[in-house]
């Protein structure tokens, strides 16, 4: 007996603008990707950082293929009003808007989720970010590791009472996955209301939702 296979991905024919770089964003914009949406990737003019991690001998880096399968690509400048003009034009045609930039970086653009919003009522934007996007934690830089060394993770994966990274970068992608849930979430209010939603996520947020009695444990004995 053969069975018909059903070809259509529950995300085609939407769009959806990726202006991460690294791995939370452009992960997030993959696992879009495997489900049918329509995402550009909008790269730097030197192109994002992670096309040079770990080369292999043809110059190829497995890491850049992994997280940007799934979808196109174009460069602009968004230091500059052009590109920046262009970017928007994109939004406004789109479903969904991903960025990881430093909190703040939009609104100084001119790209606010609220101006954004008012020209495209029914777009999606995700934003992520290590700390969240409040003025106290705004300046602060995060990687994988510090969130991993201030969440109480290095303190309960290291051996001999030395604290240890766990070895990949699991917060990028547990906040890439969480970022996409909360898109998925969005669709379908925006199917219901016909208004698009704000999803914030952030790295410190999913460390502290994995990490159940563990971590919270750890993170007292360090700060005793």
């Amino acid at each position: 007996q053969m069975t018909s296979v059903n070809k259509n991905r529950p995300l085609d024919g939407m769009r959806v603008i990726e202006m991460g770089q690294l791995i939370a964003g452009p992960f997030t914009g993959s696992v879009l990707g495997y489900f049918g949406a329509e995402v550009i990737k909008i790269e730097p003019p030197t192109g994002d950082p992670v096309r040079y991690w770990r080369l292999t001998e043809n110059n190829t880096s497995y890491w850049w293929h992994s997280v940007s399968r799934n979808k196109k690509s174009i460069t602009l400048n968004l230091k500059s009003d052009e590109g920046r003009q262009i970017a928007k034009d994109l939004i406004l045609k789109s479903d969904v808007l991903i960025e990881n930039f430093k909190p703040g970086t939009l609104e100084k653009w001119g790209m606010s989720p609220d101006e954004l919003k008012k020209e495209n009522p029914g777009l999606i934007t995700a934003r992520i970010s290590g700390y969240g996007q409040n003025d106290s934690t705004v300046s602060r830089q995060a990687f994988d590791a510090t969130i991993q060394a201030e969440t109480g993770y290095m303190h309960i994966s290291g051996h001999d009472n030395k604290p240890t990274m766990i070895g990949t970068v699991f917060l990028d992608y547990t906040t890439g996955l969480n970022t996409a849930i909360g898109i998925l979430a969005a669709i379908n209010s925006r199917n219901l209301t016909g208004k698009g939603e704000l999803i914030e996520t952030s790295l410190v947020s999913s460390a502290l939702s994995l990490s159940m009695s563990a971590v919270p444990v750890s993170y007292t004995h360090l700060r005793a």
